[in-house]
């Protein structure tokens, strides 16, 4: 079989996942990251007061294969089984709520932990935003990044390839590869919402015997407690937690200082904290993070979409809808189709 160079752009589940697939197929991958981690929005944030899952807070399985990889990956030490006590409704008395329904998965110690066994074998350049993707006259594509943020005008060239994979969020999907083709204007039709999240860290203990509050108030949909680290200095435990704020809130204070952010957010989740009978302390730490494409909510319909010679593929979550499952299974059917165009 031919060995063909493929460039993935994006390394978190749908990029990385596609990939793995790709290499032990006998390819040569190479991936393009512009952060600095992998996992994408499996974030993770490590601090001197214990690590943040400021990203997706946990993944469910359906599918039989999805369920081995996550099985697979707490047998690894990898990802535990997350049996979070919840809050169910800030209406009624707190109660400690029954196990969730489906089996919630939590990477250890962090989020991005989860895509650890699909990065081996090929290549990964971090801190690189490719800007433009160019057909050669090779039938090739030339990929681009620009020489900074602010110099747009000079490119830096990142080669050659046979076939690219782009498993950004939707509207930099679109960005990306509507110069090529036409075909791709029906990226436009997905929808992403954008989320702020809060991290506040506690020296002193909530004393609280939940873990998590969904949808507490109309200005949060999630508040979590994190996976108890000791911190880096001092050594002495702290109590870290996750504030989701909602999609309509986050929307409307989108432009909004991170600071002011922190701030409005955290006087929303001392109320929570006192509905629940539990008062919030002073936080030792306080961060927030913009995520302008966090959750799809509009999918595009299909599991990946390509161009018409099919050596140009988009995939990611926003292909099937905001689980992470939806993201390995679209990376795993775009890795396919592009075996299949390159074959063909």
């Amino acid at each position: 079989m031919p060995r063909f160079e493929i460039a993935v752009i994006g390394a978190g589940m749908t990029g990385l996942n596609a990939a793995h697939i790709l290499h032990r197929a006998g390819h040569k991958v190479q991936v393009f990251e512009k952060s600095r981690g992998l996992g994408g929005r499996l974030a993770a944030r490590r601090t001197d007061y214990g690590i943040f899952n400021h990203g997706a807070q946990y993944a469910t399985a359906r599918h039989p294969d999805f369920v081995q990889y996550l099985e697979n990956a707490v047998d690894s030490g990898a990802a535990e089984h997350w049996a979070a006590q919840q809050w169910p409704d800030p209406t009624t008395t707190p109660t400690i709520a029954p196990e969730p329904p489906e089996t919630w998965y939590r990477g250890k110690p962090a989020m991005n932990k989860l895509v650890s066994s699909l990065n081996s074998g090929f290549d990964i350049q971090c801190k690189t935003r490719i800007a433009q993707i160019a057909p050669t006259n090779h039938n090739r594509y030339q990929l681009y990044s620009f020489a900074s943020e602010q110099d747009h005008k000079n490119r830096i060239s990142h080669g050659e390839f046979d076939g690219v994979i782009v498993t950004i969020p939707a509207p930099q999907s679109a960005e990306l590869l509507m110069p090529l083709s036409p075909r791709f204007d029906v990226i436009n039709d997905v929808k992403m919402a954008p989320c702020w999240a809060v991290m506040l860290a506690f020296q002193e203990s909530t004393a609280l015997p939940f873990d998590v509050f969904s949808k507490p108030d109309p200005a949060i949909s999630w508040i979590g407690r994190n996976p108890l680290t000791k911190a880096i200095s001092p050594p002495a435990p702290y109590e870290c937690w996750t504030i989701h704020a909602s999609v309509d809130w986050s929307q409307t204070h989108l432009e909004e200082k991170a600071e002011d952010v922190v701030n409005q957010i955290t006087a929303v989740t001392k109320t929570v904290f006192a509905q629940a009978g539990a008062r919030l302390p002073m936080p030792v730490s306080s961060q927030a993070h913009r995520w302008r494409y966090a959750r799809t909510t509009s999918p595009l319909g299909q599991s990946h979409f390509a161009s018409a010679d099919g050596r140009v593929i988009a995939a990611g979550d926003w292909c099937m809808g905001a689980r992470i499952e939806a993201a390995f299974q679209s990376g795993e059917a775009a890795a396919h189709a592009m075996i299949d165009a390159l074959q063909g």
